[in-house]
């Protein structure tokens, strides 16, 4: 697919999600927003519906010296500062959403970039006082632990409506936020030898919360971590991390993941390519040999490096620019599915995993929310020239049936390893309070020629705005929004926004915030008729209601099996895919599924070739 394409489809499709972005020009500084943090007191601004305090420094990434590295507390200051605007966002590649076409290539952000914003209910000074006590909902934004900024999402309704707290953060990524090499390991202590520096900010971020977040009316002894994507990852990390206990009491996982990342891959050097398992911590740091000339090409790096001391890889890494580091990156081709989780460490994070972790007594009181999208995968699928075809730079289908099929497919795994599982798993050990959604919404109108509804449905990070009430920006109106399903949006992000703000002070979403809505029971084993999940969609297209109904592994290949609008390479390869997508079953069952029907197929000439294809373009 031509970049230009390429560019176009982006920027169809991130709008939805872009058009969280906060815009501040008609804020004004409001002398009521005077606080006192643990570093010095900061003052805000007043965006018309809310209290609102930007780029509050969390943490301090001051030189090279701590990268890879628990960073350090923020520099106090004197007086009072202004927290006015976002502070800067943590290094990734340039794209549309936080930068020029210009520099779409280029490295953008910077390594110290820890800070938060802070959304709050407004109030007057003798209501302060009196000591407000509202809930807090930190959350964790997504985009492959490779991009993404806490500024892209506006919260103001949700706060407003339903007096909660919102505190949106800035963490580490791509290769500054998870890394793995054994020189710097064998170099560091237990806790910045884990890998999982991304994480450890999340955490700092948590402990700020917990030290500040009372000035701000916050209650510290009631906060719900929230995130989508990676940001649900990373959400689901913190419930395995030991040194994250007490520091919040809910989570709520939208289409996130729980398998963990694969330390040993991490730490290896480039072996047979695997599907989704390609390129590690080391075969970074022979791009960054190239890059500074001390080889000529991988197989000269390769060389170089298995002959350098520990203390030596050490000191290139660290002393290295961050371009350097960033270029090293592009040029390994990293695959973010491994290198990019969290590491299950046995120090930040629980060496047994997530889901383990929880069911051995870890984070065993806290409330959880696992949910997906129906139509996760159509948000990728839109670029998959087997099924669409580019005209004008637009996207169109090709078959219908065959690509609502692959997406029915593809996002049913994705439901079944980030929500059916993992909740009948902690439900059958005896956890209580797990509860689960799907978001159905898919009503989005016709536009330059495309049905919108077909080609994207309820997509992936679709259901964002709806949460945070953040229906109107005009970049969002451009795409999904219209006269005819305006009303009804608004109808299903007030209920969606009620339910999610009575979790945050309940720890049941139950009825919503306004008791007026159908209740959301939890996820119940107790027999096949037993509620699982809430479905959230229009009102005109059968409302929110409950379903009973719930994937396994078994149902899910009996359903590929026998969908008649794939042919039966296609099934072969939603198989493999579902195989290789969180290790779902043993790579042998590839030949063994339906009889043997994929026997006659070649996986990498037939699909996988085209799996590289994608890879060799990791952006």
């Amino acid at each position: 697919m031509q970049i230009r394409n390429k560019l176009i489809f982006f920027t169809l499709t991130i709008s939805f999600i872009s058009s969280c972005s906060v815009f501040i020009e008609k804020a004004e500084i409001d002398p009521n927003t005077l606080r006192n943090t643990q570093s010095g007191s900061v003052i805000g601004i007043d965006n018309g519906k809310t209290y609102q305090w930007l780029g509050i420094q969390y943490g301090s990434i001051p030189d090279t010296d701590y990268r890879w590295k628990k960073a350090q507390e923020p520099v106090s200051w004197d007086g009072v500062k202004e927290a006015i605007n976002f502070g800067e966002f943590c290094t990734q590649k340039g794209s549309l959403i936080n930068s020029s076409l210009s520099i779409w290539s280029n490295t953008v952000g910077s390594e110290d970039c820890l800070n938060l914003n802070i959304w709050a209910p407004k109030t007057d000074n003798d209501e302060f006082v009196n000591s407000v006590n509202y809930p807090v909902m930190v959350w964790i934004h997504g985009g492959s632990n490779m991009s993404g900024n806490s500024n892209f999402y506006n919260p103001s309704q949700l706060v407003k409506n339903h007096d909660v707290i919102v505190v949106t953060i800035n963490y580490r990524l791509g290769p500054f936020g998870w890394f793995n090499h054994p020189s710097i390991n064998k170099l560091s202590n237990k806790i910045n030898s884990s890998g999982n520096y991304g994480n450890l900010d999340t955490i700092q971020a948590l402990e700020w919360v917990q030290n500040n977040i009372s000035n701000f009316g916050g209650d510290k002894n009631n906060v719900t971590i929230f995130g989508e994507s990676a940001g649900g990852y990373n959400v689901a990390a913190l419930l395995s991390s030991p040194i994250a206990t007490g520091l919040f009491h809910k989570a709520i996982i939208q289409s996130g993941g729980v398998k963990p990342g694969d330390i040993k891959h991490a730490q290896s050097f480039l072996s047979d390519p695997l599907p989704w398992k390609n390129y590690t911590s080391k075969e970074l740091f022979n791009h960054l040999l190239i890059i500074k000339k001390m080889a000529e090409d991988r197989e000269d790096a390769l060389k170089v490096q298995s002959k350098m001391k520990d203390q030596a890889i050490n000191d290139i890494l660290r002393s290295a620019s961050t371009d350097e580091i960033y270029k090293a990156y592009l040029d390994a081709k990293i695959n973010t599915n491994e290198m990019l989780r969290p590491f299950p460490d046995g120090n930040v994070l629980n060496e047994k995993g997530i889901i383990e972790s929880i069911i051995n007594g870890l984070s065993a009181d806290i409330p959880i929310i696992f949910g997906t999208n129906r139509d996760e995968n159509k948000l990728f699928l839109i670029e998959n020239e087997r099924l669409t075809r580019s005209i004008f730079g637009l996207p169109f289908i090709k078959d219908i049936n065959n690509y609502n099929a692959v997406s029915k497919h593809r996002s049913n795994t994705w439901k079944l390893i980030a929500v059916d599982q993992p909740a009948r798993d902690l439900v059958k050990s005896g956890k209580n309070s797990i509860f689960a959604y799907r978001f159905d919404w898919d009503e989005e109108p016709k536009k330059y020629g495309l049905d919108l509804s077909d080609l994207l449905g309820a997509a992936h990070a679709f259901e964002i705005p709806f949460i945070m009430g953040d229906l109107e920006m005009d970049t969002l109106s451009d795409y999904m929004v219209s006269r005819k399903n305006l009303k009804s949006m608004k109808q299903l992000s007030n209920s969606m926004m009620s339910y999610w703000a009575e979790f945050a002070y309940n720890g049941n979403p139950g009825t919503g915030r306004n008791n007026d809505l159908p209740t959301w029971k939890s996820w119940s084993e107790m027999s096949e008729q037993s509620p699982k999940y809430i479905i959230f969609d229009s009102y005109r297209d059968r409302g929110i209601r409950m379903t009973s109904k719930s994937l396994t592994k078994e149902s899910l290949f009996i359903q590929i099996a026998e969908d008649q609008d794939l042919s039966d390479k296609y099934k072969c390869e939603m198989v493999d895919i579902a195989i290789q997508y969180d290790d779902l079953e043993n790579p042998e069952y590839l030949y063994e599924f339906d009889e043997g029907l994929c026997k006659e197929f070649n996986p990498d000439i037939e699909w996988r070739n085209y799996w590289y294809a994608e890879m060799d373009e990791p952006w």
